[in-house]
């Protein structure tokens, strides 16, 4: 290791606080799907720095563009009206499911799921909620009692916070099989309605795919319909967060299409940005009437100093046209296709994968120590993205505690075949050798 190398890794133990693991690696530049480090390596990035932001790729000349024309008004206090925050509001009722034509803009994506469930409180006037095993919905302490309880230990649980498992077909939490299980996970919500709670929830959360849980998500639209029944029976708020997934990264432009889903609330991020602090939530118009006031200048409801800053939207605002110029839902889809295609390839030649899911460029692998009894090969899955990462691909890795066995990808939209090629060929030798 060189020296000034050594010599920042001792500095960042003793000034940084890392939230989210560790690794030595020290980036220092990127230009497409290809990231470099300070000893001059290259690594194909297939989780588009994390779990989406680069998703147009590094270095975007549309994006250097926008940053560089916006610097003049990076920021003003978020009361004022600014252009490039109304344009963008406009750019994404266009491509929001119909209905959802007002956006709140944050910073991240546990602002927008914290605005939306706030939002589904004012409206409805109560004061549950509930998620699904495993979510993964933003680090707040609110959000985190909507999520798996490893992670909230030693933090208060939220009265009334509850969760249900979700369509996790290859391991059903009921034991049975999909058809003919009568979709159980999805009418567990009014199970869970009427016996668990005070028959006070405002709305239920989700993630149309599952991200950090290892890309779960429902076998068909039958579960998205009785989701929706249930929800409007009781009167609830279906919140869908869609922070990773949002954008085109499935092949449409919201895995709510997907799952044939139709929420109350959109939250968005990680992509929006195009690498830069940029989340949405998406709401119904009469839902941001009730709780915003309209035009009520003292009305301090919920905002953020950086929110909605111009410098923020008017990259969002690239982003959103960049992607649709180059028509990134197809190239989602296409691009998709193969790492699928690949990914069933190596479920043949090895036995360890148990599982292959997508769909389009947001694929997973989950490994097993034997098909047979689903037991889960997490070191094996560790030893694989390691194995990788030394040889100049990064892949994800399902961390929570009890899923740490699938690995995932999710690389930016433009990359090429040969890249996609590449990465796999060296998954493939990975995968023999964890072995």
């Amino acid at each position: 290791m060189k020296p000034e190398v050594e010599k920042i890794i001792d500095k960042d133990r003793k000034y940084v606080i890392h939230g989210w693991g560790y690794s030595s690696t020290i980036f220092v530049e990127g230009r497409g799907t290809i990231v470099k480090d300070l000893q001059g390596r290259e690594y194909i990035d297939c989780m588009s720095g994390s779990a989406g932001p680069m998703s147009l790729g590094y270095a975007n000349p549309r994006v250097l563009e926008a940053v560089r024309k916006q610097m003049t008004l990076p920021h003003v206090f978020h009361g004022y009206v600014n252009i490039p925050r109304v344009e963008l509001a406009e750019k994404v009722a266009r491509i929001s499911p119909r209905g959802l034509t007002k956006s709140w803009f944050g910073c991240g994506g546990g602002d927008a799921n914290e605005t939306a469930l706030k939002a589904a409180m004012k409206y409805t006037k109560k004061k549950e909620v509930i998620s699904l095993y495993d979510a993964y919905h933003g680090m707040t302490i609110g959000l985190q009692a909507l999520m798996q309880p490893r992670l909230r230990e030693g933090l208060p649980i939220i009265p009334g916070f509850r969760q249900i498992p979700p369509a996790y077909c290859y391991r059903c939490y009921y034991g049975q099989d999909y058809p003919g299980c009568d979709y159980e996970c999805a009418r567990a919500l009014e199970t869970t309605i009427k016996h668990e709670t005070y028959g006070d929830v405002a709305a239920f959360i989700l993630e149309p795919i599952q991200g950090q849980a290892g890309h779960v998500y429902p076998p068909d639209q039958e579960y998205a319909k009785i989701v929706r029944e249930t929800c409007e029976k009781y009167g609830i708020v279906v919140v869908a967060d869609e922070v990773q997934t949002g954008f085109g990264r499935t092949g449409k432009m919201w895995a709510c299409e997907y799952i044939g889903l139709k929420p109350d609330i959109i939250t968005a991020g990680k992509i929006v940005g195009g690498g830069f602090p940029l989340s949405i939530a998406i709401m119904r118009d009469d839902i941001a009437e009730n709780v915003f006031r309209g035009q009520d200048p003292m009305f301090w409801w919920h905002s953020l100093t950086h929110g909605g800053a111009p410098f923020a939207c008017a990259i969002g605002s690239a982003v959103l046209d960049y992607m649709l110029e180059i028509g990134s839902m197809e190239l989602a889809e296409r691009m998709g296709e193969y790492f699928i295609r690949r990914c069933n390839e190596l479920k043949n030649k090895h036995q360890i994968i148990g599982d292959v899911r997508g769909p389009g460029l947001y694929t997973a692998l989950e490994l097993v120590k034997d098909r047979e009894t689903k037991e889960k090969a997490t070191d094996e899955a560790l030893k694989v993205v390691k194995n990788c990462f030394e040889r100049g691909v990064i892949f994800g890795l399902s961390l929570q505690a009890g899923i740490g066995n699938v690995i995932k990808t999710k690389p930016p939209f433009t990359i090429t075949q040969s890249e996609a090629k590449r990465a796999i060929d060296i998954l493939d030798d990975a995968l023999e050798n964890a072995k």
